[in-house]
């Protein structure tokens, strides 16, 4: 027998981070000054690579802990690469980084999945590399443990505080968390900034003999690209963002927008813009391929509200409004069919929001209720006339297998807070609260967090002020933002600028902003969903992007592209 566990995100933590509209809030911006860039010199490592994983090779690379100090200490960080499989025809290495921020690459599953989408001669002719992050893995991991003789605050599980004594729990618990790292946080905390992790990519490229940077940036992995072209704007040769972030709504916003960081990104927006219209083109293809069809976003809107007022208890699984919309909801957009593989998680919520619907509101007419069967990828078929327990039974199986997926590719839904005082009182988000915290301008009162999420609620009522209050954390973070780089950004080299219509977590509007903010950069569109292009367009996007790297030439202006699937198959 299974116990019983109730899947919810860890407060103010999305399972996905990439990042509207002008506002004023209460409190003043952090001061930061615009960096320079800089061009550190610093001793160029030695990689020994040992075979791993069949057809890879992994080693570990050591590099300055601070810039400012480039012989002193030193962190290492974990790579993978898969070698070129015609060297004497080499012409480098392609870098990826996968997002975050705090993201892996070396150690997780989108590495082997993505460096197989590139063209047989991408890979003849290029070492297609990764490497996880600084304060990820490797010698120092980003963790703060909990102050001493301080008693311990609880989390709270709401992902947007309403109500005054929410707001105030969730000041208390940023305030107890900061204290703690600013008491135990080793000190990696103060060198985690997007800009050093340029530099030890930069160092890397110099360890793997390559005259200038190849590279391919996903979700955060576009600003890491954008922050490395405008600090050694002389040592790129090819880049290419895909599921792009603005840099400077990211950094500091526009024009004295004194907003939270996470007030100024168009993520809120991106996940309605890509629930309505997946719920939107369910409708279109009706109920023999989209479960839901017939007013289906407005079916997910009353399911989500009454999961809200009232969980739902499945056998081992609980499942509350939290779950629904931050868990289920974003998963199934940021994992369809990621890097090309064929995962149908839009599909699997449109059965899961189905299920529920019958559950709370009844099947409807009986015209409605004849032939009450629908199928759902990697489930089977559900009867829909079924008794409430096999239903119940039914929806658990989806919602595992969302969860599976989830798990599997990093985009996990923590289970609820465990009673004993956890080791690391940012559970596992150092790295993400560093980056995030050190790169970004944000108020220092943290009741401005207050404001900025009711204004978000006006455009994007259902995920602006959630994803707002995910930088609350900032307002006083103890981690050091001396070494960041906010701006200008800008590069001699023209990029291939890659994006979805519908990208969940990275909107259009971000690789928009990043094309106008480069001259000479190329935008090339995917129509589809999901989280970042690769692998979702072979006949496409692919060939324009293995082009790009191989001769550098561009795509031809305007380029839209077909994916190999249509949603709802």
């Amino acid at each position: 027998m299974r116990a019983s566990t109730t899947i919810r995100l860890a407060a103010g933590v999305l399972p996905v981070i990439a990042l509207l509209t002008p506002a004023a809030t209460q409190g003043a911006t952090t001061e930061a000054p615009v960096a320079e860039p800089a061009q550190v010199e610093a001793p160029v490592p030695e990689i020994d690579w040992t075979s791993c994983d069949l057809i890879y090779e992994c080693a570990t690379v050591e590099v300055p802990l601070d810039y400012d100090d480039p012989d002193g200490e030193t962190t290492t960080l974990p790579m993978k690469r898969l070698p070129a499989s015609s060297p004497d025809e080499r012409i480098g290495s392609v870098f990826m980084n996968f997002g975050g921020p705090g993201g892996v690459g070396a150690s997780g599953i989108q590495f082997p999945v993505s460096s197989m989408t590139f063209g047989k001669d991408v890979r003849a002719k290029f070492d297609i590399v990764t490497v996880d992050p600084r304060g990820v893995s490797g010698e120092h991991v980003a963790t703060c443990a909990p102050a001493p003789d301080t008693e311990p605050v609880e989390r709270p599980t709401e992902m947007a505080p309403t109500t005054p004594e929410q707001v105030e729990a969730r000041i208390a618990s940023d305030d107890y968390i900061r204290g703690s790292c600013d008491r135990t946080a080793p000190p990696i905390l103060d060198h985690l900034t997007t800009a050093d992790v340029a530099r030890d990519m930069d160092l890397i490229r110099q360890a793997m003999g390559d005259e200038k940077l190849s590279y391919y940036g996903l979700s955060y992995g576009s600003l890491l690209g954008e922050t490395y072209a405008s600090m050694f704007p002389d040592r790129v040769r090819a880049m290419v963002i895909d599921g792009v972030i603005d840099p400077v709504g990211f950094t500091t916003g526009e024009n004295g927008d004194d907003r939270p960081a996470t007030g100024r990104w168009g993520m809120a927006a991106g996940i309605e813009e890509a629930l309505t219209t997946a719920f939107a083109r369910c409708d279109e293809v009706g109920a023999l391929r989209c479960p839901l069809a017939g007013n289906a976003w407005e079916r997910w809107q009353r399911v989500s509200d009454s999961l809200t007022e009232e969980p739902l208890a499945l056998p081992g699984i609980t499942i509350d409004g939290n779950t629904f919309k931050y868990g289920l909801s974003v998963s199934a957009l940021q994992l369809y069919r990621i890097g090309g593989v064929p995962l149908p998680t839009i599909e699997l919520l449109s059965g899961a929001t189905k299920v529920i619907d019958v559950l709370r509101f009844g099947l409807g007419e009986p015209a409605a209720r004849s032939g009450a069967e629908l199928r759902v990828p990697g489930v089977g078929s559900v009867d829909l006339n079924a008794k409430r327990s096999v239903l119940l039974d039914r929806l658990g199986d989806i919602v595992r297998e969302l969860h599976t997926e989830a798990e599997r590719w990093g985009v996990a839904m923590p289970a609820a807070a465990e009673e004993e005082a956890p080791e690391d009182v940012l559970g596992g988000q150092g790295a993400y609260f560093g980056i995030l915290c050190a790169d970004t301008e944000n108020p220092t009162d943290p009741r401005a967090w207050v404001d900025a999420a009711k204004e978000a609620a006006k455009t994007a009522p259902n995920y602006g002020p959630g994803v707002v209050w995910q930088s609350s954390m900032c307002a006083g973070w103890p981690g050091s933002s001396d070494d960041a780089y906010r701006g200008p950004f800008d590069t001699s080299t023209p990029m291939l600028i890659v994006t979805n219509t519908h990208d969940n977590a990275t909107p259009m509007s971000g690789a928009e902003a990043a094309h106008s903010r480069f001259p000479g950069s190329r935008l090339l569109t995917l129509d589809s969903w999901g989280h970042t292009a690769i692998g979702k367009s072979h006949n496409c996007v692919q060939p324009e992007v293995d082009e790009y790297l191989l001769t550098e030439d561009l795509p031809a202006e305007g380029l839209t592209c077909k994916p190999d699937a249509n949603l709802y198959g």
